[in-house]
């Protein structure tokens, strides 16, 4: 098993902290990086701080879907903007992404499913999202060769899909030549606040003063944000894809279909998953906050594999004085955390390919991995930059559909701290809402 192999082909020179910047960004994963360039762009002197190495963690291990569909209805109007940045994206970060606007589709495989798919088209007809309802004969023609009997599917032209390994360097590398400073192997250890203002950031290799903090440090998020006093119930649960070998041609459309889910490269390549299942390893960690995700968890059960393994042990472990989540401290609290791929899982999918596809009996998995997906319980992420203590930003809890909101989150930070306005309406993906009990039941939980 190895990582996605692109995420870490570039080496970045080390650099000194500056003593002191505008936007202090800790987490360099997609979301830092956009937000990074973007603000770089609008001339903020900005510094990335990233504990491990850039996207080295769910930011490169994504399916590489971009999709409006199936979205929750507070993440629609994002996504739309962020359709319209992906459109033109590779042209602007002068480098290809793998970009592809083939469209997305999910296929129904019985009646359950092709009710819940058209469901949502009262949620793409109220934002005119180009989502229609497939006939049987339509999904045939989308994807020739399918050999499983369907009963139509939910289709967005407007789609598409990119490559996660590419994307965050690419941003990266643009915002490292506008000026900003990208320090890789060190690690935030907290945030600093004087009368109620963010004034910088305590950082492995010192202090930087700052006049805004943004932290979208994945999972760690909740860890940084205690040391503030404010409680996030986000929890951690663990996607597994694959890579194959090239198959004959088949289709550039992001696709779940007779359980698998899977997108083909320009090189015959898949990437695929076991549909839309997740492994929640069981650990003391998921003791704090269950009553978030109690009130859900039956309804979206068959979404889950609960597992009780190796992950406990490593969580007791890192709880002993002399572990290294100990050591480094609450902000970081594992430098590269591992995360192992789910082979059985990643069989079903392979089956369920060939399947769904005789056509590529010989294709077979070439590479796997997995990645630690941060999840909130109402299935939407926290985007803010109007928060307590002034002068911090968050982003986080993308519940494993991130990927395809990088963009547009990068961009929306990035003119809510310049201008004070973020250009959409955020307010339902405010970091308060938990405090304040405003919590709506989850459409989907990743």
């Amino acid at each position: 098993m190895t990582i996605p192999e692109a995420a870490f082909s570039t080496q970045w020179t080390p650099q000194d902290l500056p003593r002191e910047v505008d936007v202090a960004i800790i987490g360099g994963g997609l979301m830092g990086c956009a937000c990074a360039y973007y603000l770089s762009k609008a001339g903020a002197k900005v510094l990335v701080l990233e504990k491990s190495t850039l996207a080295g963690q769910q930011s490169s291990r994504a399916w590489g879907f971009v999709r409006q569909q199936s979205r929750d209805e507070a993440e629609v109007p994002l996504m739309q903007a962020s359709i319209g940045i992906w459109r033109s994206l590779e042209r602007e970060l002068q480098t290809d992404l793998g970009w592809r606007n083939d469209g997305c589709l999910f296929v129904a495989g019985n009646e359950a499913e092709r009710d819940g798919y058209e469901s949502w088209l009262t949620v793409a007809r109220s934002f005119s999202v180009d989502t229609v309802m497939l006939s049987p004969r339509e999904v045939a023609n989308k994807l020739p060769g399918y050999a499983v009997p369907q009963l139509g599917g939910l289709f967005t032209a407007s789609d598409g899909q990119a490559e996660p390994t590419l994307v965050a360097r690419a941003f990266a590398m643009r915002a490292r030549e506008l000026g900003a400073h990208i320090v890789e192997h060190c690690g935030a250890k907290g945030i600093d606040v004087a009368a109620g203002q963010v004034v910088g950031v305590e950082t492995e290799r010192g202090y930087v003063k700052a006049k805004t903090v943004v932290c979208a440090a994945g999972v760690t998020t909740f860890r940084l944000l205690k040391l503030l006093g404010i409680a996030l119930p986000q929890q951690l649960v663990r996607g597994t894809v694959a890579r194959t070998t090239s198959g004959p041609t088949l289709s550039g459309i992001s696709t779940i279909a007779n359980g698998v889910g899977f997108r083909q490269r320009l090189d015959g390549s898949f990437n695929i998953a076991d549909d839309a299942h997740v492994d929640v390893d069981m650990t003391l960690g998921h003791l704090r906050a269950l009553h978030w995700y109690a009130p859900s968890l039956w309804a979206h059960r068959k979404s889950f594999r609960f597992n009780l393994n190796g992950a406990c042990l490593t969580d007791l472990h890192q709880r002993l004085p002399w572990s290294e989540s100990s050591r480094l401290g609450a902000g970081i609290h594992q430098r590269n955390p591992f995360t192992p791929p789910n082979d059985k899982g990643l069989g079903t999918a392979m089956r369920a390919l060939k399947a769904a596809f005789p056509g590529q009996v010989n294709t077979q998995i070439a590479d796997r991995w997995a990645g630690g997906i941060d999840v909130l319980p109402d299935g939407i992420p926290v985007i803010d930059a109007q928060t307590s203590p002034r002068g911090l930003a968050v982003a986080t809890g993308f519940c494993g559909h991130g990927f395809a909101m990088g963009p547009i989150v990068g961009k929306t930070l990035a003119d809510w701290i310049d201008s004070g306005d973020p250009g959409l309406d955020m307010h339902q993906l405010r970091l308060s809402r938990f405090a304040e009990g405003d919590v709506k039941p989850p459409s989907s939980l990743f």
